[in-house]
């Protein structure tokens, strides 16, 4: 089969064109045929040598994936060969091969079957982004109405976030760096208010309240933590979900204590949050943000990675082998 495989992380990434054996399901697994892979900040990270826990190299990376079942191995029903499913992340593309390649072999049980008449593209991104969008959603606390502040908000967990909160019945408030982004997020039904990073947005997000501050946060970036936790209101909760630099810079813990915040991480995804997200996706509550679909190849992946570098990618890279 036909893979990509990162020889090496650091600032020039070492990715290869492969053909490896073909993967065998062993006892408890699923064979799938890829259909479709997005490429995250989390594969960005990992390229360039930031991310290592949980990470053995030379590795196929990719861990948002969807594919046809194609064989099983032992202990595993042969109804379940023919059936397309999103992938439950755990460790694929870190202690074990990813979706950037034409099949791989995961646990049967991490398989959540899609819809009939779903885009790959889009369920590809059902279990991640779009699942790690609801579960923080369900950490910080927020249900119903309220305003939520999304930093990140062009990001595939941030934008997802955003429309889930909006079709709930929130109003939210979306932070970038990009004024491109901005431009092209403005006029989004699921957003209330755009704001750049570089703005006084605290500011905007005090007006927008009548002073008292947001309901709740999902942080996706942590490069602004001490001004999102100036920016809440008594009693709000903060869902820390991503770190997109090494260095995040600090904040006054007086602030949160003078707040009563809870600050709260979300790691992750569950299934009952991946069937949430089919269920949304299916009612048209929330869409799928895919940026562009590429061929699958080294280059491809390369392209995607400085593309996420560049801070160009609204939503998700998706290769399709």
């Amino acid at each position: 089969m036909r893979a990509v495989v990162l020889n090496a992380a650091g600032s020039e990434p070492q990715l290869r064109d492969a053909t490896l054996p073909d993967p065998q399901p062993a006892p408890g697994e699923a064979l799938l045929r890829v259909t479709a892979c997005g490429f995250s900040h989390h594969d960005a990270l990992i390229m360039e040598g930031t991310l290592r826990r949980g990470v053995t190299l030379p590795r196929v990376l990719g861990h948002e994936v969807t594919g046809v079942v194609i064989g099983v191995g032992e202990g595993v029903s042969e109804t379940l060969v023919g059936a397309e499913a999103v992938v439950m992340p755990g460790d694929v593309g870190h202690r074990r091969d990813g979706g950037f390649a034409e099949m791989l072999t995961v646990p049967a049980e991490s398989l959540v079957p899609l819809r009939e008449g779903m885009a790959a593209a889009g369920g590809a991104l059902l279990a991640s982004p779009i699942g790690v969008a609801l579960k923080a959603l369900e950490a910080c606390g927020l249900a119903g109405g309220g305003t939520l502040v999304v930093t990140g908000v062009s990001g595939g967990v941030g934008a997802h976030a955003a429309q889930a909160a909006h079709a709930g019945g929130a109003s939210v408030v979306g932070i970038t760096g990009s004024p491109e982004k901005r431009h092209r997020l403005e006029g989004e039904p699921w957003l209330d208010a755009v704001l750049l990073d570089e703005e006084p947005w605290e500011d905007v997000v005090a007006a927008l309240t009548g002073d008292v501050g947001a309901d709740a946060a999902v942080d996706t970036t942590g490069a602004s933590l001490g001004r999102l936790v100036g920016a809440m209101r008594q009693g709000g909760r903060i869902a820390l979900v991503g770190q997109t630099t090494a260095h995040a810079p600090p904040f006054a813990p007086v602030e949160a204590i003078f707040r009563e915040l809870t600050l709260v991480g979300s790691l992750g995804v569950e299934r009952r949050h991946v069937e949430r997200a089919l269920l949304l996706v299916a009612g048209g509550q929330v869409t799928p943000v895919v940026h562009e679909e590429l061929p699958l190849s080294a280059e491809s992946v390369m392209r995607a990675y400085r593309a996420v570098k560049g801070r160009e990618v609204l939503g998700r890279v998706v290769l399709r082998p």
